[in-house]
This record gives C-alpha cells, sequence and structure tokens, in this order.
C-alpha cells in the first residue's frame, strides 16, 4: 500500500491487523511467516533453505518500503525477481512478491497467484484480504464477500474474529456492514483495538470528525511513540486547524478531503495572470485519461495532430502563438485482459505519427509536496488532507508541469479535471481549460463523483480557468447544475474532416451483394453507431420494421459493431426484416456507406455532440435523431434534418412521418445537400476548431468577476491560408 507522507490523516500500516497486535492471533489461524529486517543477520534455527527464504523475504519487505510509488515498484520488480528466484516455494517470499506486483499496476493473472498462495496458507487473514481487495478491484464485489464469509464469518460472541472481519469488510469497501461491526465491538466490548482500527479507516476515508470520536477516548492510554497515539494527535490537531478555517466542514459523515480541496482552490481566487512577452510561443499540454477508441480521445488526438503542424503559427493579434505542443495521459500502456480489450492506447500510433510527445502520466515520479516549491503552510496542510484522485495529480503532474514551464493546459472530460486542475494551479499554469464533452455527472450519474460540483464551482472563481464544452446543449447542463452563468462557458464544436466516399474492396463487395438482394428498393435508410443499449439498436430495427409496412421499397443498413450484434440479428429475423437490412460491421471507409443513404437515424439515448451526424451532414446526407446531447446542433431542424421531441420515447411513427419527408424532398432534388455542406464546413471544419481552441490559448487579464455577461463561442479569428492547407493536407493525409 502506498504511503501519503504528506498526510496529515496518518494511515496505520495495512500490514498490521487487528489480529496480530501484541501479537495475538484467533485461534487455528494461519499466517506468512515474519520476514527479518534485512540487516543481514540470520535467523535462529531452521534449515538453510529456510534460512535463505527467510532473508530473500526481508530484502523484499526492504524493496516493498522503497518502493513508495507505482513507478516505483515497476522498476523494482525486475531486481525483485531476479533475488525471489531461487525461493518461489516459500510463503512469506511470495506474499512479498505479488505485494510489490499489486504495487506496480500488474494485473494479469494476480488473482490466481492470491488465490494459489491463500490455499497453500489456509486462513491467513493478510492472504484473504490482498485477495478480496484484488476481487474488488477486478468488481467481483460479490465474490470478494463470500470469500470474506468463507475465512471469517460473522461470530459477534468473539470479538477478535469480530474485529479481523469488520477490518476485512473495511478493506473490501463494505462500508456499511463494517462500520455497524465496529460500531457494535466498541458498544460491547469498548477494546482499545476496535477503537484504533475504527478510526484508522474513517480517517482514511476522509470522516475526520468520526475518526477523532473513535479513538479520542482512548488517547490517553496510547504508547507514547506509537503509530496510534501519532494518528490521535493528528486527527486532533487537523480537526482545529478546520475549526480555525472552516467550522462548517466539521460535521459527522463529512469527507474532509472535500473541504480541503477547495479551500486549496480557492486559495488560487486572486492569481494574477503573467503576462506573456510580445511573439512568446504557447506550450501547450492536452490531458486525458486515456487513448482508448472513444469520441473525445479522437477529437484531442485530431487536435494535437494539427496543433503539431501548425506549430509556431500566431492566428491574428488577439491570439496567441502556438508552439510545442504534447499529450498527457493518464494510462496508455495495458496492465490487464481488460485493458487491452478497452485499447487504451488505441490512438497513441496516431500521436507518435505526427511526432507528437506523449508522456504516461501513470509512469512520472511522485514528488512529495514537502519537496515541492509551496511557501504558504496552510495551502501545504490542505495539501496533505485531499481526495487520492486530487492527491494523485499533485504529486505526479504539478512538478512536472512547472518543469516544462507548460502555458497551457487543456484538461478533457471530468476525472482529467479531477486529478489535473489543482496540479496546474499550483504549477502556476497561465490557462486552464476544463474541457466536458457531454451531459454532466448529475445526469450520468454512473460518473457522478462528490468532488465534482465542489471543484468545478470553486474553479469558476480561479482567473484563468476556462470552461469549454463541445455543445451549447453542453453548456447549458452544467450552468444549470452548477448555478454559474452560462456565459462562463466556451463552444469548441467538434473539428470533423470530410471523408472519402471511396469503398474497400470488401466494402465494394458488401454493397453489391446488398443492392443484388434488394433490387426493387427506392430508398435506402442507414445508421452508423456502435451496437451497444446507449445506442438503443433494437429500437432503431423496430423503427425500420414499421417504416418498412409504410413502404415496402425501402431497405436498411447499420455500420457499426458492439456487444448487442446477436440480439440485433435476432430481432431482425423476429420482424422479418432480415431480406431488407444488411448489417455492416466495423468499416473504416464510413463516408463510402454515408453515399448510399438517403437519410440517415440515429436513436441514441446519451450523446454529446455526435459526429456521426456531422459526417453525414458533411456528405449532405439529411438525418432525424433523438435529441440526445448536442444532436439538434448538427443540423438545421426542419430543412435539412428533423429531430424528434422525446428522448425517452421516441415516437417512432413521427419518426417515419420525417424520414418519409426527407426521403421525398432528396429525391425531388431540393437542394438540401449543398446548404448541409456549407453549414457544417463554417461550424465543424478541423480549421475551424483550430481557429476556436487556439483563440482560447491566449490568457485573459480580465478577471472573472468582469466577465461580459454574453454566451461565448471560442474567441473568433481567421485562419491563415498556409494554416488552412496544413489542415486540410493533413486530413487527406492522414485521416485527422
Amino acid at each position: 500500500m502506498t504511503k501519503n507522507r504528506d498526510s496529515q490523516l496518518i494511515d496505520l500500516s495495512a500490514e498490521t491487523s487487528g489480529l496480530e497486535r501484541g501479537g495475538r492471533a484467533a485461534p487455528g489461524r494461519k499466517h506468512v511467516g515474519k520476514a527479518p529486517s534485512g540487516d543481514g543477520a540470520k535467523p535462529q534455527g531452521g534449515t538453510s533453505e529456510q534460512t535463505d527464504a527467510a532473508l530473500v523475504a526481508g530484502e523484499l519487505e526492504r524493496v516493498l518500503a522503497e518502493a513508495a510509488g507505482i513507478q516505483a515498484a515497476k522498476e523494482a520488480l525486475a531486481h525483485a525477481e531476479d533475488i525471489a528466484r531461487g525461493c518461489l516455494r516459500d510463503p512469506a517470499v511470495r506474499f512479498a512478491l505479488l505485494r510489490l506486483r499489486e504495487r506496480a499496476g500488474e494485473r494479469d493473472g494476480l488473482m490466481d497467484q492470491w488465490m494459489t498462495l491463500l490455499q497453500d496458507c489456509p486462513g491467513d487473514l493478510r492472504i484473504v484480504r490482498y485477495c478480496a481487495s484484488r476481487l474488488v478491484k477486478e468488481r467481483h464485489v460479490e465474490d470478494a464477500m463470500a470469500l470474506i464469509d468463507k475465512y471469517l464469518p460473522e461470530r459477534l460472541d468473539d470479538p477478535i474474529d469480530c474485529l479481523a472481519r469488520a477490518e476485512l469488510l473495511s478493506d473490501a469497501g463494505a462500508h456499511g456492514e463494517s462500520d455497524m461491526l465496529f460500531r457494535y465491538l466498541i458498544k460491547h466490548y469498548d477494546g482499545r483495538d476496535a477503537r484504533v482500527g475504527f478510526a484508522k479507516r474513517l480517517n482514511k476515508r476522509g470522516m475526520l470528525v468520526d475518526a477523532l470520536a473513535s479513538i479520542e477516548p482512548v488517547a490517553h492510554t496510547l504508547p507514547a511513540n506509537s503509530k496510534a497515539a501519532a494518528l490521535a494527535a493528528s486527527l486532533k490537531e487537523t480537526c482545529e486547524f478546520f475549526r480555525r478555517h472552516d467550522p462548517d466542514s466539521l460535521r459527522s459523515g463529512e469527507d474532509i478531503r472535500i473541504a480541503a480541496m477547495k479551500h486549496a482552490l480557492m486559495q488560487f481566487r486572486e492569481r494574477v495572470q503573467p503576462a506573456r512577452p510580445d511573439g512568446h510561443a504557447a506550450k501547450i499540454a492536452l490531458v486525458t485519461g486515456s487513448l482508448g477508441p472513444g469520441g473525445a480521445e479522437r477529437q484531442l488526438t485530431r487536435l494535437a495532430t494539427h496543433l503539431k503542424r501548425i506549430s509556431g503559427t500566431r492566428m491574428d493579434r488577439s491570439a496567441c502563438t502556438t508552439g510545442e505542443v504534447e499529450v498527457l495521459v493518464k494510462q496508455h500502456s495495458a496492465a490487464s485482459p481488460e485493458d487491452r480489450s478497452r485499447r487504451v492506447d488505441f490512438f497513441l500510433s496516431d500521436l507518435r505519427a505526427a511526432e507528437v510527445p506523449v508522456t504516461e502520466i501513470n509512469r512520472m515520479k511522485p514528488v512529495a509536496v514537502s519537496h515541492q516549491q509551496i511557501d504558504d503552510e496552510d495551502l501545504k496542510r490542505l495539501l496533505g488532507c485531499l481526495p487520492p484522485q486530487v492527491h494523485y495529480g499533485v504529486t505526479r503532474l504539478a512538478p512536472y508541469l512547472r518543469e516544462r514551464e507548460i502555458d497551457v493546459i487543456s484538461l478533457w472530460q471530468d476525472g482529467t479535471c479531477l486529478f489535473g486542475a489543482l496540479a496546474a494551479l499550483l504549477a502556476g499554469v497561465p490557462v486552464i481549460h476544463l474541457v466536458f464533452r457531454g451531459l454532466p455527472p448529475n445526469v450520468r450519474r454512473e460518473r457522478y463523483r462528490p468532488e465534482y460540483p465542489i471543484l468545478f464551482r470553486a474553479l469558476s472563481e480561479v482567473p484563468g480557468v476556462e470552461f469549454v464544452t463541445n455543445s451549447q446543449t453542453c453548456a447549458n447542463e452544467y450552468a444549470a447544475w452548477l448555478g454559474i452563468p452560462v456565459e462562463r462557458f466556451h463552444i469548441l464544436y467538434n473539428g470533423v474532416p470530410e471523408l472519402s466516399t471511396e469503398g474497400s474492396a470488401q466494402d465494394e463487395a458488401k454493397w453489391r451483394e446488398f443492392e443484388t438482394r434488394t433490387a426493387d428498393a427506392e430508398e435506402t435508410i442507414g445508421g452508423v453507431f456502435r451496437l451497444q443499449p446507449e445506442k438503443r439498436p433494437l429500437l432503431w430495427l423496430r423503427l425500420a420494421a414499421r417504416y418498412l409496412k409504410r413502404r415496402p421499397r425501402a431497405r436498411f443498413f447499420i455500420v457499426g459493431d458492439g456487444r448487442l450484434v446477436e440480439k440485433v440479428e435476432a430481432l431482425a429475423r423476429d420482424l422479418d426484416i432480415a431480406d431488407r437490412l444488411l448489417l455492416v460491421g466495423l468499416s473504416s471507409h464510413v463516408g463510402f456507406w454515408y453515399s448510399k443513404m438517403d437519410v440517415k437515424v440515429l436513436l441514441s439515448r446519451v450523446e454529446g455532440l455526435p459526429n456521426v451526424l456531422i459526417e453525414a451532414q458533411l456528405l449532405g446526407v439529411a438525418t432525424v435523431s433523438t435529441p440526445a446531447g448536442g444532436a439538434g446542433e448538427c443540423f438545421v431542424n426542419g430543412v435539412n434534418g428533423y429531430l424528434l421531441e422525446s428522448l425517452e420515447n421516441p415516437d417512432l411513427n413521427q419518426a417515419c412521418d420525417r424520414i418519409a419527408e426527407l426521403v421525398d424532398t432528396v429525391k425531388a432534388g431540393r437542394g438540401m445537400a449543398e446548404q448541409s455542406r456549407a453549414r457544417s464546413r463554417k461550424m465543424f471544419s478541423v480549421p475551424a476548431m483550430l481557429t476556436r481552441f487556439i483563440g482560447l490559448c491566449a490568457a485573459s487579464d480580465v478577471p472573472v468577476s468582469e466577465t461580459p455577461p454574453r454566451t461565448r463561442t471560442a474567441r473568433k479569428g481567421g485562419m491563415p491560408a498556409a494554416v488552412r492547407a496544413a489542415a486540410v493536407s493533413t486530413d487527406h493525409a492522414t485521416g485527422f
């Protein structure tokens, strides 16, 4: 377990459970052998093989103590595996080695190795804890609970086992059940171990008031130099600190880490953005969580490659000159089969081909707050009490940004803002973009974190922080959620290159077969989307079936793949439309398929700004869509497309009417296509995106409170012809 050296919320050793304090263990429990200190002294007694294993285990414990972070653990792993090679049958060696692999972020086969060790050392509660924690990390929570129930069933009459179970449940994330057990132990046995263990775990969760209430009654009995005494003193001191600065935050059940984050951010409300020398080329860092195959990652990659190409170009007098551009990504190396299946490095090759530097934040060496250039003692104390993700950014990203002297940091999506915003402020980055790419977390509850509203509201008061969305719909939703003026938001529409309508030999063969099979067809309705629940492909098929009853000479195809493909195939058969439907699957020549459509239909429940609608409009294809996200901004409703009235329950009869009307308009040749192309080129082209983004990179010397009350798109400025030509040539060369 990585220790936070700066934390005012001191964490006791994760390796020592209540069972082991004072040398006590539950009857019948086995424990992995304790390793020596590693000072070279041989243990007394035992065979030579046991002595060697004990020395190796001691050395591994020393390595573990020194490898405090992910990168340090990765660097130490080869040495550890080398010295452990001859002792891999020894449980203590295996225990230490597995913990190091955990810390290094390895996942492949780790669960199996933990379970094998548990089988060899049945009932060792430390191994049970790691097994349960690994199961929780892999989202097998029910299996983790079953494991705990197997090795530590609830026995309220046995305080030792009850305490061990409470600790294991807490470590596995079952805080509700764990808290009840701790409170039961305190009420019925009032043991010191229970109070200290509960305080330790409450403190780890940021429950400062509750942690102090647990440990304070026994604080006077704790040995003077013990970790428990240090915890009690620290909790009391931290409570006094917050009582002076924010007494309202000291409530039972409140996470003090969020209050600490808020007050750390508020330290920057009066910051002054330094003026750039004339002609200064701004260093730009684009930051994201991964480079997986998502829409936001695609846009960030496209933006980075074009910024690289136009580096050194000044837009106009009001904008900045772009300098070096780099991409910082939390993780792009796959540490597990899950990472590989998510393709967290999907766009990495495109960035490398464009010679855009890419740095993995997980590999940055963490620098403790005490070793950073921070003079304000109150701020230092606040930084020692941060939520884990914010602390992650402060210790890794802030030193890097400071060393690189970054001028503009663009943080893409909520999670990246969480770990990157305070780090950027500490590093003195003049311009900070908070880039939101879809509906806010209060709508997408699976992405909600309690830190978000506090974080964003505090940042709205800091000069140099710009709120950026890719649609007006997104801006309106965030503004309403956070209670801040919508005028604080800039609209940076996606930049979408025009697609070639040429197809591969495989695409053309698929189309010829489908065309022959549906030779009587007079109209073609298409869709481009993943076969995932949020895209509602099954509803799309039901719409197709209803439309086919009205206009039996229609045909349909879908470009895309996903986990619902088998259900889609089955429903097509059940609806008796399989002979009028083509499931194209994945295609890298989507423009070819757009060219075969009369109308494109999208029925998503959730969208940001749907690139597929923009792509269709750029090729002159009329569209019908649900009002998901910014869909209504991609076309002119009633002119070159239609927006259905309901998002949750689209009226399929209305959809049929709209599709038929658009098909008839297209067939009549009323000039809709050119109008669609012209509007989309103006709003959604790559050059337009670059112009807007670079306008956002100019540091503003206007205090936040004086920002003029108007809905803002990014600062306007004409793109020089050379830059426009460079952008266009890059589109054709790379697809970005």
